[in-house]
């Protein structure tokens, strides 16, 4: 296994990426980082807690991967705080504001400069998959795109077993894995379409195989983005977000920025 180096601050600030349109965002308020909790979420001086909004880094857990999750987790904590305690940073709000927690979600930019956008130079290094919410998926491309570029070049994360994709015509891969973050890869089987949901099923067996579904109230946000749901059949397709226990695994995908289509017609 390849040793996971820890990331110093020369190395977790990159230039800014281009062709982002109105990503990243420009910041709203002006905050000093007191630490870095864990990989992802940073202690204010004032006493408020930042989680880094679309941005998971590894978390310490239980199992077989216990010892590797925990270094990586280190890792990411170690090099966020060399970057930001003890200095300013801007932030910026697009979505929901708050997590249950009462933890600020934000995006991040180191002394307050928009070329500097703490997400994106944590995905650049394989520090942190992307994820998407229903309520905070804004900058969510430019993040895919550039963590493409860490999965391609083996960074961090990626270079270890943390970065294998499940397979979702293997729904064995993800026994055990309800409640965590997953990204699957898999060809869609078939399409179910029903009045309150789409089904997208990865297997024939639907009581145990692996399915993602969209809600009614959500399929605006597939239509708007051209993305036609039962044209995804036979399709290769990459999904990404939470295990639920649906009768089987399977993930709730409530916008587009969860899903990429993996094969060319």
């Amino acid at each position: 296994m390849r040793t996971f180096a820890v990331i110093a601050l020369a190395g977790l600030i990159s230039p800014p990426a281009e062709g982002a349109e109105s990503c990243p965002p420009r910041p709203e308020e002006t905050v000093r980082v007191a630490k870095a909790i864990d990989g992802d979420t940073l202690g204010l001086e004032d006493g408020r807690i930042v989680r880094l909004v679309s941005v998971l880094a590894p978390k310490a857990e239980a199992g077989e991967l216990a010892d590797m999750t925990r270094r990586l987790a280190e890792t990411a904590r170690t090099a966020l705080a060399d970057a930001v305690v003890g200095r300013d940073l801007g932030l910026a709000v697009t979505g929901r504001a708050q997590d249950r927690h009462g933890r600020i979600l934000a995006h991040a930019f180191l002394d307050g400069n928009p070329d500097r956008w703490l997400q994106r130079d944590i995905i650049v290094k394989g520090l942190a998959w992307v994820y998407a919410l229903e309520d905070n998926y804004r900058c969510v491309g430019p993040l895919l795109d550039e963590e493409a570029r860490a999965r391609g070049a083996r960074m961090g994360l990626w270079a270890t077993k943390l970065g294998a994709m499940a397979d979702g015509g293997r729904p064995q891969q993800l026994s055990g894995r309800t409640g965590r973050f997953a990204i699957v890869e898999g060809r869609v089987d078939s399409v179910g379409e029903r009045p309150k949901r789409t089904y997208l099923n990865f297997g024939t067996n639907w009581s145990e195989d692996f399915t993602v579904y969209v809600d009614r109230g959500d399929r605006a946000r597939f239509d708007t983005a051209d993305i036609d749901l039962k044209g995804l059949e036979g399709r290769r397709v990459r999904v990404r977000g939470w295990i639920l226990d649906d009768r089987g695994p399977a993930i709730h995908m409530t916008n587009p920025e969860q899903l990429e289509i993996v094969d060319a017609r």
